[in-house]
């Protein structure tokens, strides 16, 4: 009876959860209706050909799974009673390369035929596919009539190569077939391979996973057949030669040497492999903690603490789940080996808001690392997090916010105004970065929601936002955008277009009233009881929210860049305008996801959130006499806080700032000004 690897899911799904529904099939598999019915006619197939009862499917959409077939599966795995397995396209890739690193002899394309029961054209194209995948390896598939097809290359790109593919491979039904097709492994070889591995996790204090255990039990038996046919590791890579100085490679070497291996390169390979591999549990946690390692996931802990205003209650138990993880990581980013069990996708799509402050949170890995830690590495931390947070309870008060990135290509000020206007505007949603349509083009982070000044090929929401939005038509374009956000119908009228209408066929004699009397007719601005709605007449000015009193003339430079926030903040605090928690958000936002907040060189606007502890909407300013670093990636002498808590009522201040700051010199009359009372009036002047 032939069966593939969906016949194969589907059965063994059944088997251990009798009680699925068909809709729970089609959601875990990702099946319709139809696919699931003729899948479940194959099973019945291969349970009748194997004398067994067939499955029922009743109306309700549940099944009745016979006793006896959950008894013979349970006992004896489905892959066992597989007489012939159709292997997918990439199945067919995967194992094309395995035979051609493990070949014990010359390899036609009749061999290869044979092997995967399909046509020598099939072969041929799947060869062609194969070849892409192992360009990433530097390695390259050859032919000539001596050696019949085979893999050249570098040995360590090939021996990652086969680690690869059977981390691969073992997840086909019938991988132990696979494994043992040409004799390389025994069950002597396997049982003497796991007594020594038994004897490395006694030696180093650790227990791998299970999974991982089983890939480095047949990764050890390909590479002793390879050792024993001279295909050797000749020259390691330079950061490879620090492990002959480790505790690591003194614990294994004579352990090593009992597979017969006795190369001092190849014990090297094998201590890295070690050292990079999964573990589930340190056995003795004290022994052989690295210092530095551990110091940094402490740091990254306190980190995630001080973004997400979150304390774990059992942090200590946090930090060794963390050391487990981020030890063997360490290695296997320091020594290039990749993780193909990536669960980046899934991260993506149910925690994105979380994966972005863990990526934040890490930097302590990543100055160890002295570069990026890989997506997929951040992404099993992220896991890491999630499940801790759920089993705390805490999960529920971590922000689901999408992510949105602003392009503008404009010049920088104009840029950082429309991000912080934007920001303001939608405290629904999480900003993560400003850039130019150029940098956009090269962007690789996450991100849900796109606000642009011109359009750009996306397949993410898109919104077109005009630089100079006033302050009428801002509540209009946040409810569209809300509007989108929420399922309501994203053809929300333009009041701009609706006014171009009437003016062809009509002298309109007040525009600007006309304007506003649509937006509140058909956005319901006069009649909806909307808290953040304040009227044109309300809106304060740049003199009403930056007081004289809120202006503070530093005479020396020589403090923290947290010392001059807190300083630019301390007349707002001194107000009981602000709490003192939004001085802290404002702090570990600049530190933590240093944000684009640069209207001008040398001038910056910090903010919080408009539910982070804002009493009252005001700005404050502090001078300072020299330019002083913050955190490492801004060089600053003009501070203004900006505190509010309505997304609107801040707007016309800060249109007016950067007017001033653009257009009529302002960053260089700020500095220049005397005294607070000059300051104030340059603000009081310009209206």
């Amino acid at each position: 009876m032939v069966v593939d690897k969906r016949i194969h899911a589907v059965l063994n799904a059944l088997i251990q959860n009798p009680s699925m529904s068909g809709v729970e099939l089609q959601s875990k598999f990702g099946l319709t209706r139809k696919q699931l019915s003729y899948t479940i006619k194959k099973i019945n197939d291969f349970l009748e050909s194997s004398n067994l009862e067939l499955i029922k499917r009743f109306k309700t959409g549940k099944f009745s799974v016979p006793k006896i077939v959950i008894e013979t599966f349970r006992t004896e795995p489905v892959s066992q009673a597989i007489g012939r397995y159709i292997y997918s396209e990439d199945e067919r890739v995967h194992l094309l390369l395995f035979f051609l690193l493990t070949r014990i002899e010359r390899l036609s394309l009749i061999h290869l035929s044979s092997s995967l029961t399909v046509s020598q054209n099939t072969v041929v194209n799947d060869l062609k596919k194969a070849q892409t995948v192992i360009d990433q390896h530097c390695l390259q598939v050859t032919y000539d009539r001596e050696n019949g097809y085979r893999i050249v290359g570098n040995e360590i790109n090939k021996r990652y190569l086969l680690l690869n593919l059977i981390r691969r491979i073992i997840h086909i039904p019938i991988a132990d077939k696979i494994f043992r097709y040409n004799d390389i492994i025994t069950q002597g070889r396997l049982e003497h391979i796991g007594i020594v591995f038994s004897e490395i996790e006694k030696k180093l204090k650790i227990i791998f996973t299970d999974e991982q255990l089983q890939e480095l039990t047949y990764f050890i038996c390909f590479i002793l057949q390879r050792i024993e046919t001279n295909k050797k590791i000749e020259i390691l890579p330079e950061n490879y030669l620090d492990v002959t100085n480790s505790r690591d490679f003194q614990l294994m070497k004579k352990l090593i040497e009992r597979f017969g291996i006795i190369d001092i390169n190849e014990q090297v390979f094998l201590t890295v492999l070690v050292q990079s591999s999964n573990i589930q549990t340190l056995s003795d946690k004290y022994f052989h903690l690295d210092a530095v390692l551990l110091e940094s996931a402490i740091e990254v802990i306190d980190n995630f603490q001080q973004i997400s205003c979150i304390t774990f209650k059992d942090k200590n138990e946090l930090i060794e789940r963390i050391y487990q993880h981020w030890k063997p990581a360490y290695y296997r980013i320091r020594y290039h080996i990749t993780n193909i069990n990536s669960v980046y996708d899934i991260v993506l799509q149910e925690f994105g808001h979380l994966h972005e402050m863990v990526r934040k949170a890490i930097i302590p890995f990543e100055k160890i690392l002295h570069c990026s830690m890989p997506d997929e590495e951040i992404a099993f931390i992220t896991v890491l997090f999630g499940g801790w947070l759920t089993r705390e309870g805490l999960i529920n008060l971590i922000k689901t916010k999408k992510i949105a990135i602003v392009v503008c290509e404009n010049s920088a000020t104009v840029s950082t105004y429309l991000y912080l206007t934007l920001q303001v505007l939608f405290p629904e949603l999480h900003f993560s970065d400003a850039m130019s349509k150029r940098e956009f083009e090269k962007y690789n982070h996450y991100y849900d929601i796109v606000f642009s000044t011109s359009h750009l090929a996306t397949d993410k929401l898109l919104f077109i936002v005009n630089p100079s939005l006033n302050n009428l038509h801002k509540n209009a374009f946040r409810n569209q955008v809300m509007g989108t956000l929420q399922g309501i119908d994203p053809s929300i009228i333009q009041i701009e277009e609706l006014m171009l209408i009437v003016e062809k066929f009509s002298k309109i004699n007040d525009r600007k009233a006309l304007q506003k009397e649509l937006t509140a007719y058909l956005y319901n601005d006069e009649l909806t009881e909307n808290p953040l709605r304040i009227t044109q007449k309300e809106i304060p000015a740049l003199a009403d929210l930056m007081q004289q009193d809120h202006i503070n003339i530093a005479d020396t430079s020589d403090i923290s860049w947290q010392e001059a926030i807190q300083l630019a903040a301390q007349p707002l605090l001194n107000n009981q305008f602000i709490e003192y928690c939004y001085l802290e958000k404002m702090i570990n936002k600049i530190q933590f996801e240093q944000p684009y907040i640069m209207l001008v060189e040398g001038l910056i606007i910090a903010h919080a959130g408009i539910d982070d502890g804002v009493n009252q909407v005001a700005m404050s300013l502090l001078r300072l006499p020299e330019k002083i670093d913050i955190c490492g990636y801004m060089q600053v002498d003009l501070i203004v806080i900006l505190a509010t808590n309505n997304p609107q009522k801040h707007l016309k201040a800060l249109a007016q700032l950067n007017e001033l700051l653009e257009f009529h010199e302002g960053a260089m009359r700020i500095r220049h000004a005397k005294n607070n009372q000059e300051l104030w009036q340059l603000f009081a002047n310009y209206q």
